[in-house]
């Protein structure tokens, strides 16, 4: 049921080389350590690689060791094929014929900053630290790339004359350019070309609250700032790098590749709803891409998959899922009238990897389905593969038009095989136009999510709830019977509360935590009511209760009314990913938000904010969001390529 706002969209430039920057460490005795670090690493990094797993495997393994050569250190990493020099003078960079240096000049406060003195390098195996009084600068070499980082032992000065500031000289082949953001950095080589980029700047402190960041370039200095008024100490800096563009290599105009996108381990499939196949117009088409063994890239698909008995019109590919090798795909098109009752196909990733193929391992459909219901408009699959849930926003219940409901598909013990659900999930007081269809699964599909953004609450039209099912002791059974019904105590009038985009995770695999999207939206005057919200809900200790008392509430500070911030959603145990699908003066974007170490807290600072490399003005990136471990899937469905103005695009992100 889902129709895409009606604002422009859009924006930057394309990456060779990328840098990151991540999570630093820090010493538990200091009591004031504020930290920035970066990593310089190819754009095909394997995004799921920790810094402290790389850290451990560099430690491990002589390749990454520095050692000591003419006036200082040497060391290389195969992994990314870069190789470094560190003298006093600073770092050096090389790949290939591009080369870079980083000079750390002084720290201070605002335009006040302290000159450092030149240090020496010494080396520990895979790290190599400068010591000045006050500050430390160190580098850790291990596969995920080379780790910068700083550790200030106690503030720059007692008097605050404006943020804390890290200046760095940077020289080389490479010019330099901060993004107009000020979250990005990218260095270009003499064609114009980005090789290297910083990207996703963000802080926070070691209660879990956020700080302001960003980027300057004065000159030929690199300014790292941050605002550390009133944090507590350690900071910790964690963004995400765009890794890979993925594209349709026979993608056309109107596709809308990225309508939906999932992403599971080094498999991510983007459904591509308007694609023609076989000359059937609008039949649809998902598009598999399987991350490379170096990692990472810009590329187009493995494989395509479509539907042998599709028909022009089917919307294949308007939902997607994916868990290990199992990928369901909803065929119904985005307006909600189907050709027919809506289908969901399930294919099985064959022995040899994923194919292009039209050959599928069962149909799923309603059996009491009809064309208006939007049947697989929204879906979902547990951990196992063995539970499909399938929305039906617009289905009738007892005479209710637009009620809707959710179909729950167990496979059977011989394995999936074409069929209609096991079971049906409703409310037995609900109305028309509930739309409640948005569904998630927990990993052992015991618990569904059933988001539904019509309902009205308190007589606010389209303020939106969501409801929560768990399996009976004997299986799932058709149900007008809910577990608990979430809703936000300060909700309003066509907040939308209940967006769970098909692909996205809504409820954590472990059942404990789910997210709701509400994008605030009016449907039916084509206006926004605000900037958008997305709320977080902690199972209690006694299991799931009816409540309109949410633990979190996100916002972006950046946020501005119409963005809908909240349109796609996606959680797991350490991250949410928030989809703002015209945000950033209607260019598209999606915002990161960690899980503090003390647990989910409302915030409106955001641990990074993603976009696209190469944006336009109306791709409508943020369309839609999957996460998986530590990396991040976003759909950008008009994104143009080649000559084509907007067949849709996929994006990875890492940290």
């Amino acid at each position: 049921m889902r129709k895409l706002p009606v604002y422009a969209f859009s924006m930057t430039a394309r990456i060779a080389l990328a840098a990151a920057v991540v999570a630093a460490p820090y010493a538990q005795t200091q009591t004031s350590v504020p930290a920035q670090h970066a990593i310089v690493r190819r754009s095909n990094l394997p995004a799921e690689m920790r810094s402290g797993l790389s850290a451990a495997l560099g430690k491990d393994t002589s390749s990454y060791h520095a050692q000591a050569a003419g006036d200082g250190l040497d060391a290389a990493n195969p992994r990314q094929d870069l190789a470094f020099h560190f003298n006093a003078e600073g770092v050096e960079v090389r790949s290939g014929t591009a080369h870079w240096q980083m000079a750390v000049r002084g720290y201070g406060y605002g335009e006040a900053i302290q000159n450092v003195s030149a240090a020496a390098p010494s080396a520990n195996q895979n790290r190599v630290d400068y010591r000045r009084r006050g500050l430390t600068e160190w580098y850790v070499n291990g596969p995920i790339g080379l780790e910068q980082g700083f550790t200030i032992s106690e503030p720059p000065s007692k008097v605050r004359t404006g943020l804390l500031t890290v200046a760095m000289a940077l020289s080389g082949n490479l010019q330099a350019a901060v993004d107009q953001s000020g979250e990005g950095l990218s260095l270009s080589g003499r064609d114009g070309n980005a090789v290297l980029r910083y990207s996703g700047l963000s802080a926070r402190d070691a209660e879990g609250k956020t700080l302001r960041t960003r980027l300057e370039m004065v000159g030929s200095e690199l300014l790292l700032r941050a605002d550390d008024t009133g944090a507590r100490y350690p900071v910790v800096v964690d963004p995400w790098v765009q890794v890979a563009e993925l594209t349709a290599s026979d993608g056309q105009d109107n596709d809308m590749l990225g309508i939906s996108v999932g992403v599971s381990g080094n498999t991510l499939v983007a459904g591509s709803v308007n694609a023609t196949v076989k000359g059937n117009a609008g039949q649809g088409a998902a598009y598999v891409f399987v991350k490379p063994s170096s990692g990472w890239k810009n590329m187009k698909q493995t494989a395509k998959l479509t539907s042998s008995d599709g028909q022009a019109g089917d919307g294949f590919g308007g939902a997607v899922y994916i868990v290990g090798g199992t990928i369901v795909v909803g065929a119904c098109p985005q307006s909600g009238i189907c050709n027919g009752p809506g289908k969901v196909y399930v294919f099985l990733k064959p022995s040899a990897g994923w194919k292009t193929t039209s050959t599928f391992q069962a149909e799923l459909t309603a059996s009491d389905g009809t064309a208006t219901d939007g049947f697989s408009n929204e879906l979902a699959l547990n951990a196992d593969g063995n539970t499909v849930v399938v929305g039906a926003a617009g289905a009738t219940i007892g005479g209710r038009a637009g009620q809707g409901a959710a179909y729950v598909f167990v496979k059977p013990t011989a394995g999936w095989k074409t069929a209609t659900q096991s079971a049906k999930l409703t409310q037995s007081k609900g109305a028309p136009n509930n739309f409640a269809g948005e569904v998630s699964v927990t990993g052992s599909g015991s618990t569904v999510f059933v988001g539904a953004p019509g309902i009205a609450v308190n007589g606010n039209p389209a303020q939106g709830v969501a409801f929560i099912y768990e399996k009976p002791a004997g299986g799932w059974k058709t149900t007008s019977q809910f577990t608990a019904k979430l809703s936000a105590k300060d909700g309003a009038a066509y907040d939308d509360f209940g967006f769970c985009q098909a692909g996205s995770t809504c409820i954590t695999g472990d059942g404990s935590t789910v997210l709701v999207g509400a994008p605030q939206l009016n449907f039916s005057t084509g206006t926004a009511t605000g900037p958008g919200k997305a709320y977080i809900f902690v199972k209690p200790a006694g299991g799931w209760k009816t409540t309109s008392t949410f633990d979190a509430e996100l916002t972006a500070s950046t946020g501005q009314t119409g963005d809908a911030f909240g349109w796609s959603v996606a959680i797991n145990s350490a991250n949410a990913a928030i989809g703002a699908v015209a945000g950033d003066n209607a260019i598209g974007e999606a915002y990161v938000f960690a899980k503090p170490k003390t647990g989910w807290k409302t915030t409106s600072k955001y641990t990074a904010r993603l976009r696209a490399s190469d944006g336009r003005a109306g791709d409508a990136f943020g369309f839609s969001v999957s996460i998986s471990g530590n990396a991040i899937a976003v759909g950008s469905i008009n994104h143009p390529q080649g000559d084509s103005t907007g067949p849709g695009a996929a994006y990875v992100f890492g940290p």
